[in-house]
């Protein structure tokens, strides 16, 4: 009779799921979907390109779940803002514009966070968030239709855009910040 697994190796699926995940996530934000390879993912997680192919069929579906993963991650964040402010108007635009800027701000490293909104530009990446944000929007009707709302997540958007990927020095930290505030002032009523 064998002994069945310790604990820890009956659990290592998942860490090497996620290993495969953060390691697809830095490879798209170092070197965008276009030269993203299985090898370079499977390298980067230290696992085999069997293995990979043991976690995900294919490099899509590799893609597809990093993006959902993401975006999940960032999506919690939201809710656990939206969470903590009191239920107004302009709720979940204030959480978005912050968590954005929040996500800017704490990079310490190039690209250490993740997938830049840069290759999230890609058409092929882009809509996923697009079908995210149109999402939450239907939670938030109100919120869709208001032009200082709709402003407020541009700023973000264009912040993020043109400055995510590297950590910011001090005059840009500087500027992000008054950026983020006033973002925030277009969430409040006119």
């Amino acid at each position: 009779m064998t002994e069945s697994p310790p604990r820890s190796r009956r659990k290592a699926p998942d860490s090497v799921r996620q290993a495969l995940l953060h390691a697809t996530a830095h490879t798209l934000g170092q070197n965008g979907l276009a030269a993203l390879t299985v090898q370079d993912v499977a390298d980067a997680a230290g696992v085999s390109k069997g293995a990979l192919f043991h976690h995900f069929s294919s490099k899509q579906d590799l893609v597809e779940a990093t993006l959902t993963s993401l975006i999940a991650d960032f999506e919690d964040r939201v809710r656990a803002v939206l969470r903590q402010s009191p239920s107004r108007h302009g709720g979940f635009s204030r959480a978005y514009v912050q968590v954005n800027f929040e996500h800017l701000l704490q990079q310490e490293q190039i690209n250490d966070i993740g997938l830049t909104m840069g290759n999230m530009l890609e058409p092929a990446l882009l809509v996923y968030w697009r079908t995210w944000l149109r999402g939450m929007l239907a939670e938030f009707p109100d919120e869709a239709s208001d032009p200082r709302l709709y402003a407020a997540r541009c700023v973000a958007d264009g912040y993020w855009a043109t400055a995510y990927g590297r950590p910011l020095d001090e005059n840009e930290r500087q500027n992000a910040q008054a950026m983020a505030l006033e973002a925030l002032k277009l969430c409040e009523p006119a």
